[in-house]
């Protein structure tokens, strides 16, 4: 017999007695190997029934269910190709067939090194920068993805455009993220996670993928073309996850990137492709999951991915689980009803802290009981998925089940503070929001993030989906999500001024998404404009210290569209001074007109630092080294009203300003002068003096 065999992705080999699928070793056990190894030394051949029992089962007396068993597992681990290769065929009565080509192997051809892809030597050769990725962290570990994490890194490997589809739940974004950190060796220009779950315009893709990538996107046209001119020699992966509500957008801009950037490649997850030029498509399944079998062990049903992660997960929970003969069985099928959905066997298993493991089949049995008539091959997994959250929400408490509910107005996560001051009431008192929270994160309804100095939750995208449906006091609950943004973002502005830059982003940068949220539904056709007008006045400050200058620019003109003759003049005012926080920004005519507006009606308002703060963004735009005088005029008006009020990131970027103007006058010493000022302040405030703007 041949040391090994080659067929498909798979490699057998003969003496380790080791199945590998594009080179990673893939789990089954001894006695299906026996059979696979049978059926493919004599590929193209009927092995009988009879024969495989005397090669497998020598001198035993075995029922002939044993054999369909292991040809279940065998068939499961060639099927985990993805390649719609047909390998093994059942002649009905007699036995089996192996019908793919099958390439004997030498002993020598093992040992030969494995041929280098196409980019590989030179992603090897080249620099890698520092920053290397966004990557999140995975606090659990990966599993029964061996084969699918070695298909989509070979699928790159030859591949510019690869897609990961599958249905709801079953692990496109672990899997994605997984691969890119596997591949990090191959991209000198890092690897990044664009996630556009919390989208809801699709002409923001562009700007999402900005954000990520640190690239500046000024004005809505040629959003795209400044993305990938920015891109165009960057050897990076971008992975773009949860692209199927805004599929189309997401296409033709990885279809913009993928023809002006040669050195770009892009892994995409969505429930659908999206169906361009040179997309190569990698269906992620369900994890293996046994046929339902009362005689099924421990050591069998370890086999299958989805028993694994069942007895992980369960085992962590310290509650003493373990997988016995006895319980085998009633693992398998639960494993088996949940169709090895990661997501769904995630959900169930903590539920195994107030049930019995039988109780908890019974309970999906009893909720599955629509869902398991007919074929349910034909049934979307979306159901299922549906129907496990349903029978999770019905074991709550009434407490639980109303805190859960309002948490769907949430976008992305939050931390403690915001989500008590929007579901508070009579029905959740606000001390007692905490508990109730982390009840549901002890049964992984909601999940809890430690990034930052603070934890933040949220719901997973298909949780917050089911959750919103149960929602009865929806209007109140993203009214009170809306106005509570709208007074953070109001808190936010007042602290910029004197918070360190850094410190202040860590702060506020997490609630971006709630910002999102709340301003669609503020501008939408339920929402309360003055809301919407109060979270735009509040929130430039944040736009532009992220640099999502094209989101920042779409509210103001859609807030300034709205704004009437009842509209508070100090809502007016805020509206116009837009561009007062950043001088950096657009060089617009319209900037200085806006700004002097602003000043009038700050001045009639009696708010002398918002006053001079846009008379800054004026005399910013009026100061050039031709033209000096109406400037400098304009800056030091500014100055003198902005520093009474103290030690402020406006007085630094107004000295900053002034000196500057100074410069383009040719008075270089009071020029210097002024600069130094600026540096002190800057200081007094804690920020950084290297990395400081327009100095």
């Amino acid at each position: 017999m041949s040391e090994a065999f080659a067929f498909g992705p798979f490699r057998l080999l003969v003496a380790r007695r080791e199945l590998l699928a594009h080179g990673v070793p893939v789990t089954l056990g001894q006695r299906a190997f026996e059979i696979l190894l049978m059926l493919v030394s004599r590929h193209g051949q009927l092995v009988t029934k009879d024969e495989l029992m005397a090669e497998v089962w020598p001198g035993v007396v075995v029922e002939e269910n044993n054999i369909q068993v292991h040809i279940s597992a065998v068939r499961k681990v060639l099927a985990t190709a993805g390649d719609g290769e047909r390998y093994l065929l059942t002649v009905a009565g007699r036995g089996y067939r192996f019908v793919a080509p099958v390439k004997p192997e030498s002993a020598t051809e093992l040992e030969a090194p494995p041929a280098s892809g196409p980019d590989q030597s030179a992603a090897l050769s080249a620099p890698i920068g520092a920053a290397t990725n966004n990557l999140p962290q995975q606090l659990t570990s990966l599993i029964g993805r061996e084969a699918d994490l070695a298909n989509i890194k070979a699928r790159l490997g030859s591949h510019r455009l690869v897609t990961l589809t599958g249905s709801g739940g079953v692990g496109k974004t672990r899997l994605a993220i997984e691969a890119g950190r596997s591949v990090l060796d191959r991209y000198p220009d890092g690897v990044w996670l664009a996630e556009l779950a919390p989208l809801h315009d699709s002409q923001l893709v562009t700007s999402i993928i900005g954000e990520v990538l640190g690239v500046s996107l000024s004005a809505p046209s040629g959003a795209i073309e400044t993305l990938a001119s920015a891109l165009k020699n960057k050897a990076l992966l971008l992975i773009v996850d949860n692209c199927e509500h805004v599929i189309a957008e997401a296409a033709r801009v990885a279809e913009a990137l993928m023809r002006n950037c040669p050195r770009l490649s892009i892994l995409a997850s969505s429930r659908e492709r999206l169906a361009i030029a040179g997309e190569s498509v990698v269906r992620v399944p369900s994890l293996p999951a046994p046929e339902a079998n009362g005689a099924l062990t421990a050591a069998r049903a370890g086999e299958y991915a989805a028993v694994r992660l069942f007895v992980e997960r369960a085992s962590a929970l310290g509650c003493g689980f373990s997988l016995t003969d006895a319980n085998a069985a009633t693992v398998g099928s639960i494993c088996q009803r949940l169709d090895g959905i990661p997501l769904a066997i995630e959900l169930a298993v903590p539920r195994l802290r107030v049930l019995s493991l039988e109780q908890l089949a019974r309970g999906l049995d009893e909720r599955f009981r629509l869902l398991t008539a007919g074929n349910r091959t034909a049934l979307p997994r979306q159901q299922t998925l549906h129907a496990l959250i349903d029978w999770s929400y019905a074991l709550l408490g009434d407490a639980e089940k109303t805190l859960l509910a309002r948490l769907s107005v949430f976008f992305g996560n939050a931390a403690l503070t915001s989500i008590t001051a929007v579901v508070a009431s009579a029905e959740i008192p606000s001390e007692q929001v905490g508990d109730v929270l982390l009840s549901l994160v002890e049964k992984s309804l909601v999940h809890a993030d430690p990034a930052g100095s603070e934890f933040r939750y949220g719901l997973l995208e298909s949780t917050r989906y089911y959750a919103s449906e149960k929602l009865a006091d929806g209007p109140r609950m993203r009214r009170r999500h809306a106005e509570h943004f709208a007074a953070r973002l109001a808190q936010a502005t007042a602290q910029w001024e004197t918070t360190p830059t850094q410190q202040w982003i860590a702060c506020y940068q997490p609630d971006i998404d709630n910002l999102r949220g709340a301003l669609e539904w503020a501008f939408g056709p339920d929402g309360d404009v003055t809301v919407g007008l109060g979270l735009v006045a509040h929130s430039h400050v944040l736009w532009a210290d992220l640099g999502l200058i094209l989101e920042h620019r779409r509210w103001v003109i859609a807030a300034l569209d709205k704004v009437g003759k009842g509209t508070p003049s100090e809502v007016t005012a805020r509206l116009l001074s837009w561009q007062a926080g950043d001088v950096r920004e657009l060089d617009d005519p319209a900037d200085y007109e806006e700004a002097v507006r602003a000043a009038g009606l700050y001045r009639k308002l009696g708010d002398g630092f918002h006053e001079g703060r846009v008379l800054l963004r004026a005399g910013t735009a009026r100061l050039s080294p031709d033209s000096v005088d109406e400037g400098e005029r304009l800056l030091r008006k500014a100055h003198a009203l902005v520093r009474p009020f103290g030690t402020t990131k406006t007085l630094a970027r107004c000295l900053s300003a002034l000196a500057s103007a100074r410069l383009f006058a040719g008075d270089l010493s009071d020029a210097r002068s002024l600069h130094r000022q600026a540096i002190d302040v800057y200081r007094d405030l804690g920020e950084g003096v290297d990395d400081r703007r327009n100095l």
